[in-house]
């Protein structure tokens, strides 16, 4: 094991100081850290980058697993350089000490206060380099993973990870969706997974028991989001399908809604757009990284399917107001490339969901999606989303999705 130790490491960037203050980062590969939580020190969340400058772009490549996060909107004020993330309200903000950087991360944005330690050393690309054992077990593979297990709070989730060497990268699945992109390693019996895309902060560990379970396992998303965990390899593992999660309520009177767009003109689903058309509702919000998936997913049907009778409206939940909620949904717009409408449905919460989508029951999470055929009749309704990290699970929705948006068109 490397002498490395995060405490250690982050005492002495700290008292430094800035004497050294060099006006350009050094180009390349850097290891970033965030201490999610100052009480606990040894789940500090590290996360690879690459930092990259010249006369045309100054861009952070923030990597997770098959995921790279561009930051290009990168400000600098005396010895400070501020970074946020795309799509969602994060930022980082901090000093050079050194050749290094310090300061903190601000999970949603710096208006809000909130905020963990950070720190990044360049030219480092192993994301936990602290550990370098040879790993007793290759865990590639699908597990039962159970979380809080032995407590009423117990929860029954799926991992999948692929190991190559000592990297690891997967997900880990929940009925409603999925933790996105995860990377680490297993080093000797310890196994570790984390991830950072600008809405999650997440990381795990666990150790490698004699049998090959997981064990003694640790979850951290931040100082209020933490869990116990253990899993064991099950090829069988598996979580309902989000359409057997929410269904619609016998009787229930017809679906409608009216809000308004981001240039506050109301858009209803009796609008003339909406007449003969296949139309798929989301419930969503710009603060939710699952959204963010399906989005980028939803982008690209509507781009091939529009011309054909498809349309596709988003519900999105945010803040209090529509008017402190429409920079939030505009970025969101932007950065993903949506082309269909975003509405303002009120603030985010189980109450407001519950109440704009009356006609169903069961459970509702962001997103919700419901299907409409050409008749203004609800043909299916599903409750989250497992984006492309997900692998198999993604791909198997892929297709079930095209299948029945065809289908739908195809009536008449």
């Amino acid at each position: 094991m490397k002498n490395l130790l995060l405490p250690t490491l982050l005492a002495t960037i700290l008292l430094s100081g800035c004497l050294d203050y060099q006006k350009n980062l050094p180009q390349g590969p850097w290891l970033g850290v965030i201490r999610i939580d100052s009480t606990i020190t040894d789940m500090d969340l590290p996360f690879n980058m690459i930092y990259e400058s010249n006369l045309e772009i100054e861009a952070l490549y923030v990597l997770n697993a098959g995921e790279t996060i561009f930051i290009t909107e990168i400000d600098r004020e005396g010895d400070s350089i501020f970074m946020k993330f795309p799509v969602f309200a994060s930022e980082i903000a901090a000093e050079f000490r050194h050749d290094s950087l310090v300061g903190r991360y601000y999970p949603k944005g710096v208006e809000a206060g909130i905020s963990y330690a950070f720190y990044a050393i360049p030219e480092e690309e192993d994301r936990f380099p602290w550990y370098d054992d040879e790993p007793i077990a290759d865990v590639t593979g699908r597990w039962r993973f159970i979380e809080n297990p032995g407590t009423p709070d117990s929860n029954l989730l799926v991992g999948e990870f692929q190991q190559e060497g000592s990297r690891v990268t997967g997900t880990i699945l929940n009925p409603t969706g999925d933790y996105r992109f995860l990377e680490g390693k297993v080093s000797g019996n310890k196994f570790m997974l984390s991830g950072i895309d600008g809405a999650h902060t997440l990381i795990f560990t666990a150790e490698i028991s004699a049998e090959g379970n997981l064990e003694n396992g640790r979850f951290m998303g931040s100082p209020g989001w933490k869990s116990t965990w253990m899993a064991v390899r099950d090829e069988e593992a598996s979580i309902p399908r989000g359409d057997l999660l929410i269904r619609l309520k016998p009787d229930a009177r017809p679906f409608t809604f009216a809000f308004p767009d981001v240039n506050g003109d109301t858009i209803s689903l009796t609008d003339p757009r909406f007449k003969d058309k296949v139309v798929i509702v989301q419930a969503v919000g710009t603060w939710c990284p699952n959204c963010l998936d399906e989005a980028v997913f939803y982008r690209d049907i509507y781009s091939e399917y529009r011309d054909q009778g498809l349309e596709i409206v988003a519900l999105s939940f945010e803040d209090k107001t529509f008017e402190g909620s429409v920079p939030k949904m505009r970025r969101f717009q932007e950065q993903t490339g949506t082309q269909y409408p975003f509405l303002y449905a009120g603030p985010r919460g189980r109450e407001s969901i519950r109440t704009v989508l009356y006609p169903f029951e069961g459970i509702m999470a962001y997103p919700t999606t419901i299907f409409i055929d050409k008749k203004g009749k609800i043909r299916k309704v599903e409750t989250g989303f497992s984006g492309p990290g997900a692998g198999a699970h993604y791909d198997r929705y892929v297709d079930e999705t095209r299948g029945l948006i065809n289908e739908l068109l195809k009536e008449s």
